[in-house]
């Protein structure tokens, strides 16, 4: 049984309602005769509809009582007015009243116009679940879902947009190309396709902030339900991670080459100079650095820095120059330096010497022997663990190329030796 509230001003209209509503088999809740009596007796009885007399006596009219119930409780409201002019029916439109009875009227036409209103009033309470379901399923998922007009602009983003600093409302009425600048000209190039009946699926880079992000962009037609198309639905999937994730395993992939075949070029007969050319190249180019100097160390002393040509002259440095109070720092702890801020960390330079933004130094040791130094600087970019990470792996087969050969060279010394003694012994027994 449905339960009905009267608000009318007029007594006798009033019981007349009641008793008609009563003869249909509805509940009255309450019959009050003012707009605030109204408001009050709503939030407490709670019933399933209002028939709200428009024009009331006191500060609140039948308007504004129906405007202020719907907005507090929505309960639907149906107007009773003897008034069917223009201008009052405007205002009441406002408040989005469930129906109008134009008095007077009959039973069949009161219980017709109550009925209407509380079918209409459980489907809209339907469709609010049903919005609120899919909302709360939208904001469920990490995927941001979108739609595009035919004009490629957008007219619903979903909430997640706002985890990459937009929100909906920046971007409803504009174009992807208007939203992301350049970086949105690849959207309009795969929505053209889709407007024209394709499915879509495509990567996409996006920098925001300074950070780089990557994202799986998958579209297809929209269409009306003559199936014409009239726009674009796509969902916006956050691939940064598993980018990332492929980028560091090429990283590695392509470092563990190039140290394969360092490694292949080291095991060569080749001479000291150039087992430090070859370090020093692929030095610089895994770590993107600038410079590169390379220094073997015999007998717990420097014996000689390899520093290439264009470092010499880029640096300012005469050939002989050597590594100074680094080299004395590497060579006393054996522990190595990494700073990208030389100046904050104390680090000097000789006078004159070419700006360093940042530096990487690491000892290369043979069996807790230290057999050399690799010293790189101005990364484009701060140096990080990896880079560390690297310089030690090339560290290790430099301390092996080198430490065997100064092997070489002893064991040549100890043949020379041995060669001229027997060449001696034989001269004495002529």
């Amino acid at each position: 049984m449905a339960r009905v509230m009267i608000v009318e001003d007029e007594n006798i209209v009033a019981m007349d309602i009641r008793q008609r509503l009563e003869m249909l088999g509805y509940e009255v809740t309450a019959t009050v005769t003012t707009g605030k009596k109204a408001i009050e007796l709503a939030d407490k009885t709670r019933p399933d509809v209002v028939l709200m007399d428009i024009v009331l006596k006191g500060e609140v009219d039948g308007i504004e009582a129906a405007e202020e119930i719907r907005r507090r409780l929505g309960i639907p409201i149906i107007y009773i007015t003897a008034y069917s002019d223009s201008k009052t029916l405007e205002r009441a439109k406002v408040t989005e009243p469930f129906g109008y009875i134009i008095k007077p009227f009959e039973d069949r036409e009161l219980q017709s116009v109550i009925e209407i209103a509380l079918y209409k009033d459980k489907m809209e309470k339907k469709l609010r679940e049903s919005e609120e379901l899919y909302r709360a399923i939208i904001r469920s998922l990490n995927d941001v879902l979108f739609t595009l007009d035919a004009d490629e602009k957008y007219t619903m983003v979903s909430g997640q947009i706002q985890d990459y600093g937009l929100a909906e409302e920046e971007m409803v009425g504009k174009t992807p190309r208007e939203v992301f600048g350049a970086a949105g000209e690849i959207h309009h190039e795969q929505n053209r396709m889709v407007l024209e009946g394709e499915s879509r699926i495509y990567n996409w880079e996006w920098e925001k902030d300074g950070e780089r992000l990557y994202f799986m962009v998958s579209l297809s037609p929209l269409r009306d339900s003559n199936g014409e198309i009239i726009g674009i639905t796509g969902i916006l999937r956050d691939i940064t991670s598993l980018k990332e994730y492929e980028l560091a395993l090429e990283r590695e992939n392509r470092i563990n080459r190039a140290l394969a075949n360092l490694a292949k070029k080291l095991l060569e007969p080749i001479s000291l100079e150039k087992i430090s050319d070859n370090v020093i190249e692929y030095a610089r180019k895994l770590t993107d650095s600038q410079f590169c100097i390379i220094g073997a160390v015999e007998s717990g002393r420097l014996k000689e820095c390899i520093i290439p040509e264009d470092t010499l002259e880029e640096c300012q440095l005469e050939e002989e120059a050597k590594m100074g109070s680094l080299c004395d720092r590497i060579m006393e702890n054996r522990k190595p330096i990494l700073s990208n801020n030389p100046q904050e960390d104390n680090i000097s330079l000789p006078e004159g010497h070419v700006k360093i933004e940042n530096l990487l130094i690491v000892p290369a040791l043979l069996q807790e022997e230290l057999v050399g130094i690799i010293a790189l600087a101005n990364k484009d970019g701060d140096y990080e663990k990896k880079d560390l990470e690297i310089v030690e792996r090339l560290a290790d087969l430099y301390s092996i190329a080198i430490k065997r050969k100064q092997d070489e060279e002893k064991n040549r010394i100890i043949i020379q030796k041995f060669l001229k003694i027997v060449s001696e012994v034989l001269e004495e027994l002529k």
